[in-house]
């Protein structure tokens, strides 16, 4: 997979990641944040993908194994999806400063990947979102 496809995974990370910025609800900014960190991930995996590799393998480990630098993160999102899947059945709520701290996080992990793949480095979303609120 070329340089494209990455770019645009990374592109749609950080619309998530304005997405996640100007989300009212705090179980709208955590779900939307770890959004941004799997297609982060996914734009780090997809640049690494093997012909013959499953396509049914978990993203987290997948990005670990192929990116052992990255294993921190990849088992800081594993946990936070995990925590998505129950905020997301409503068997737990988030609170706005775990939303908030998972959003931070996810911009980090996006910046790292963006590094990494030696892409184009965006503006940070917060910087995006204060811009268009100055327009409105």
């Amino acid at each position: 997979m070329g340089a494209a496809p990455a770019l645009a995974l990374l592109e749609q990370s950080r619309q998530c990641l304005a997405e996640a910025y100007a989300a009212e609800l705090a179980a709208a900014r955590y779900v939307t944040s770890q959004d941004a960190a799997m297609r982060a991930a996914a734009a780090l995996v997809a640049g690494h993908a093997r012909r013959g590799r499953s396509p049914r393998q978990d993203l987290w480990p997948l990005l670990a194994s192929q990116a052992p630098e990255l294993g921190e993160w990849a088992d800081f999102f594993a946990l936070a999806a995990v925590r998505r899947e129950q905020i997301e059945s409503r068997t737990a709520r988030v609170s706005v400063r775990e939303a908030d701290d998972l959003l931070r996080a996810a911009e980090t992990f996006v910046e790292a990947i963006t590094i990494t793949l030696g892409m184009p480095r965006g503006e940070r979303a917060a910087r995006r979102l204060a811009a268009a609120r100055d327009t409105a």
